[in-house]
């Protein structure tokens, strides 16, 4: 793997850790579509595909952080015996390799913001088949807000929601990864729902699991790469709404319990981490809260059509710091 300094450099603050520079940069990638199997929460696998920054099998896609004004270099190895797209929602940015074949590209880094990048063939098919990641462009010279004039934060993390048919892998691995294109989307029967490639319990970890202080606000990037409607329900606090799919909003933002969010949607949020406003008796704030965070879409709370609750959800720990700061690391990143 070959990857350039400045994507994303570890550090004390948030899932996102930032380390701004005065100056744009020259960034470079070597990513690969491949393909390979998939451990579900129950055990089962599932032939995926996935962007790898890794040379193996790795779902989601590494999650690209980088600023404003950088210039992005891709190496894109497609290792399938089918076309892969590279395309960066809401920008024109989309470039295509044909099979076991190899591209090099080069873009701007768009406005500061959350970006779902993906493989948009098939109608929307080879997304979900695991061809998706996030890319994060933050403000230059910036580490604690999401763009210039942006609501401040202590951390910041990425939920990415996936859903799995095993049924669509198996019609590959039979068939060939050619298959793909002959897969009719109205047949999709979603059978497990994930966050962060995970599920319920092991969403408690330390890139997905929301903890701070009271006080200590936390952003939550959200992107629907699945083919269903999601509706992240927070307990504890509601979430201010930031940005609704590339819109930004000003305070006094609108709060919310549940966020929909439709395919290829993407929702930013704060975390507030403030006591609880109607607990009774009264929250302390030298207490440490347990709360969940929830899908209001009913099946998303399941995996393999019915084992509840191993879906869609995450552990939200109000009072107490994570003793691991996240920063990318898990399953796919070595982004320093």
């Amino acid at each position: 793997m070959a990857l350039s300094a400045g994507f994303a450099v570890p550090g004390t603050i948030g899932l996102l850790a930032w380390s701004p520079r005065a100056e744009a940069a020259d960034l470079s990638i070597d990513l690969s579509a491949r393909r390979g199997d998939v451990t579900m929460i129950d055990g089962t696998t599932a032939l995926m595909f996935g962007f790898s920054a890794t040379g193996a099998m790795s779902w989601p896609g590494p999650t690209l952080v980088c600023q404003e004004g950088d210039s992005i270099t891709v190496n894109l190895d497609n290792t399938l015996h089918t076309p892969v797209a590279f395309k960066v929602g809401a920008t024109n940015i989309r470039y295509q390799a044909s099979a076991q074949n190899q591209i090099s590209f080069t873009f701007s880094a768009p406005p500061a913001g959350t970006y779902l990048y993906y493989d948009d063939q098939n109608n929307g098919v080879n997304r979900i088949m695991g061809l998706h990641g996030t890319l994060v462009v933050m403000p230059a010279g910036i580490k604690d807000r999401p763009f210039v004039g942006g609501p401040q934060f202590v951390r910041q993390y990425k939920w990415m929601f996936s859903n799995v048919d095993p049924a669509w892998g198996e019609q590959v691995r039979n068939l060939g990864d050619y298959q793909v294109s002959a897969i009719d989307p109205d047949s999709f029967n979603p059978r497990y729902f994930t966050i962060n490639g995970q599920a319920y319990e092991n969403t408690h970890e330390y890139n997905t699991e929301l903890m701070g202080h009271y006080d200590e606000a936390a952003y939550v990037r959200m992107l629907n790469a699945g083919g269903i409607v999601h509706a992240p329900h927070f307990h504890g606090n509601h979430v201010e709404m930031v940005t609704i799919n590339y819109e930004r909003f000003s305070a006094p933002f609108k709060n919310k319990d549940a966020v929909s969010m439709f395919p290829l949607d993407v929702r930013d949020v704060i975390f507030p981490f403030k006591a609880p406003p109607d607990a009774y008796p009264p929250v302390s704030t030298n207490q440490i809260q347990h709360f969940p965070m929830h899908c209001h879409v009913e099946m998303s709370q399941t995996a393999g059509g019915g084992s509840y609750p191993h879906g869609a959800h995450a552990p939200i720990v109000m009072g107490a710091a994570p003793q691991t700061e996240s920063d990318l690391t898990r399953k796919v990143d070595e982004l320093s």
